[in-house]
Protein backbone atom coordinates (compact mmCIF):
# COMPACT_ATOMS: atom_id res chain seq x y z
CA UNK A 1 0.00 0.00 0.00
CA UNK A 2 2.67 2.33 0.76
CA UNK A 3 4.59 1.84 -2.48
CA UNK A 4 1.30 2.44 -4.59
CA UNK A 5 0.98 5.31 -2.84
CA UNK A 6 4.38 6.76 -3.06
CA UNK A 7 4.37 5.75 -6.73
CA UNK A 8 1.35 7.98 -7.31
CA UNK A 9 2.70 10.41 -5.52
CA UNK A 10 5.81 10.46 -8.05
CA UNK A 11 3.94 9.54 -11.04
CA UNK A 12 1.57 13.26 -10.01
CA UNK A 13 4.97 14.95 -9.05
CA UNK A 14 6.64 14.67 -12.71
CA UNK A 15 3.90 14.25 -14.64
CA UNK A 16 1.73 16.44 -13.96
CA UNK A 17 3.38 19.52 -11.74
CA UNK A 18 6.74 18.73 -13.76
CA UNK A 19 8.94 18.57 -11.01
CA UNK A 20 12.33 17.96 -11.59
CA UNK A 21 13.09 16.16 -8.26
CA UNK A 22 11.48 15.01 -5.47
CA UNK A 23 13.61 13.96 -1.84
CA UNK A 24 13.00 12.66 1.38
CA UNK A 25 15.05 11.57 3.96
CA UNK A 26 14.52 8.25 6.03
CA UNK A 27 16.24 7.17 9.32
CA UNK A 28 18.93 4.66 8.50
CA UNK A 29 17.57 1.80 10.70
CA UNK A 30 14.26 1.54 9.18
CA UNK A 31 15.39 -1.09 6.29
CA UNK A 32 11.55 -1.72 5.58
CA UNK A 33 11.13 2.41 4.44
CA UNK A 34 13.87 2.52 2.73
CA UNK A 35 13.32 -0.48 0.45
CA UNK A 36 9.69 0.41 0.15
CA UNK A 37 10.89 3.52 -1.04
CA UNK A 38 13.72 1.90 -3.63
CA UNK A 39 10.76 0.34 -4.80
CA UNK A 40 8.74 2.82 -5.17
CA UNK A 41 11.88 4.59 -7.91
CA UNK A 42 13.83 6.43 -4.93
CA UNK A 43 17.60 6.02 -5.04
CA UNK A 44 19.87 6.85 -1.93
CA UNK A 45 22.09 9.44 -2.28
CA UNK A 46 23.78 9.67 0.77
CA UNK A 47 23.73 9.81 4.59
CA UNK A 48 23.50 12.39 7.14
CA UNK A 49 25.45 11.08 10.07
CA UNK A 50 24.03 11.38 13.52
CA UNK A 51 21.26 13.88 12.27
CA UNK A 52 18.36 11.35 13.44
CA UNK A 53 17.09 9.55 16.86
CA UNK A 54 16.22 5.55 16.65
CA UNK A 55 14.52 4.26 19.59
CA UNK A 56 16.43 6.63 21.88
CA UNK A 57 19.84 5.90 19.95
CA UNK A 58 21.59 8.79 17.57
CA UNK A 59 21.53 7.70 13.84
CA UNK A 60 22.01 8.62 10.49
CA UNK A 61 19.29 9.54 8.27
CA UNK A 62 19.64 8.05 4.31
CA UNK A 63 18.97 11.07 1.89
CA UNK A 64 17.18 9.86 -1.33
CA UNK A 65 15.70 11.36 -4.72
CA UNK A 66 14.04 10.69 -7.60
CA UNK A 67 14.53 11.72 -10.80
CA UNK A 68 11.52 12.23 -14.10
CA UNK A 69 14.08 10.55 -15.46
CA UNK A 70 14.00 7.42 -13.36
CA UNK A 71 10.23 7.20 -13.98
CA UNK A 72 9.36 7.23 -17.29
CA UNK A 73 5.99 5.27 -16.89
CA UNK A 74 2.99 6.94 -18.88
CA UNK A 75 1.45 8.59 -15.99
CA UNK A 76 -1.97 6.66 -14.70
CA UNK A 77 -3.64 10.67 -14.56
CA UNK A 78 -3.09 10.69 -18.18
CA UNK A 79 -4.66 7.22 -19.01
CA UNK A 80 -7.67 8.48 -16.98
CA UNK A 81 -7.67 11.73 -19.17
CA UNK A 82 -7.95 9.80 -22.14
CA UNK A 83 -10.31 7.50 -21.77
CA UNK A 84 -12.53 10.42 -20.60
CA UNK A 85 -12.53 12.06 -24.08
Amino acid sequence: MGTTATRLTLDYAFHIIGLEMVWLKVLEPNAAGRRAYAKAGFQEVGTMRSAGQWRGRRCGEVVMDAVPEDFPAISVFEEKDERLL
